[in-house]
């Protein structure tokens, strides 16, 4: 299977054909690529620079939540910034669409 990760604006629900490709994976389960998506949601919010110098991380994919209205998504995942010095986290939806390699 191909797991295509997108990441949206914050919220997974708005602006859905502007989010970016961020990575894609193979293998036969979501849980085959589930360490491999973490990595790639820490590593591109790392890559952004208005997260420069913080820590970054994410949660493992889970299936896209009933109350959600994008239909476009099998799965999604949140990204979570560390911020130095501030009281909140920064949180940051990610999609993944589940597409058959033919």
């Amino acid at each position: 299977m191909k797991y295509k990760l997108y990441r949206s604006f914050g919220d997974l629900d708005k602006d859905v054909k502007k989010h970016e490709l961020v990575a894609v994976e193979y293998g036969s389960t979501i849980e085959d690529v589930e360490d491999a998506l973490i990595k790639d949601v820490a590593d591109d919010l790392a890559g952004d620079t208005k997260y420069a110098g913080c820590e970054t991380s994410a949660y493992a994919p889970e299936t896209i939540k009933s109350f959600r209205k994008v239909k476009r998504y099998n799965y999604e995942m949140m990204g979570i910034v560390y911020p130095h010095y501030a009281e909140t986290n920064v949180l940051i939806d990610y999609g993944i669409i589940e597409e058959s390699e033919n």
